[in-house]
């Protein structure tokens, strides 16, 4: 695809968005902002808010980069939770990640400015190049990445926490099914720091939701 077939569907598509929305759409955000979700998600174009909700806007203050990093854009992460006061940061990792999958097979070669936004996971992420377990490694690894961010997050945002003014929710975008629990299902990993099943699946912020309904689970 070229860049004037890119163009088309750009245009296109804000086209049929318009033709969607009248004024009353707009009139809510055209002076300010009210999201209730700071997410911090991959750049991977396969992830999209639309995963969690179908319409975002006005709903989700985004950041994205590789590896669903909050110190790789600390200061938008900071914005979305101390000025927009969202209750909930929501760490997004997925199935497949390139950044980990880059990191974990070494990426020297890569460009500097690549280089030095995945060295950010060496902290808590292992190179391995073995094929014979490298999947279920990688597996493993974006769990382990996903439960250092909230770590990261609950050390920030302590105090917040604390009040319960904010939760941090670590969670798992499973388009391949990996975890077996159904393509492209959202799974939770971790509450605050919490990663037991049957801990998070307690705590009150859940209490009004079906048991069932609570997705949680890892490799």
């Amino acid at each position: 695809m070229d860049a004037s077939e890119v163009i088309k569907k750009i245009i296109d598509g804000n086209n049929r968005f318009i033709k969607k929305h009248d004024i009353n759409y707009f009139v809510n955000h055209m002076v300010a902002q009210h999201p209730f979700i700071t997410l911090v998600s991959c750049s991977d174009s396969r992830i999209q808010p639309d995963v969690i909700l179908p319409d975002a806007i006005n709903k989700i203050f985004l950041i994205e980069n590789i590896g669903n990093q909050i110190l790789s854009n600390e200061g938008s992460v900071d914005y979305g939770i101390y000025h927009l006061k969202t209750p909930v940061l929501l760490i997004l990792g997925h199935c497949d990640c390139g950044a980990i999958k880059a990191y974990m097979k070494g990426h020297e070669h890569e460009l500097d400015s690549i280089k030095k936004e995945l060295d950010t996971l060496s902290s808590h992420i292992s190179k391995n190049n073995a094929e014979d377990e490298f999947e279920k490694d990688l597996l493993d690894n974006i769990q382990k990445n996903v439960d250092y961010q909230v770590d990261v997050a609950a050390i920030k945002y302590k105090d917040l926490i604390q009040e319960e003014k904010l939760t941090v929710i670590g969670a798992f975008y499973d388009f391949k099914n990996d975890l077996g629990m159904r393509h492209g299902r959202v799974i939770i990993l971790n509450v605050n720091g919490e990663t037991d099943e049957t801990k998070i699946r307690s705590l009150s912020i859940f209490e009004n939701i079906k048991q069932e309904d609570i997705l949680t689970g890892r490799l």
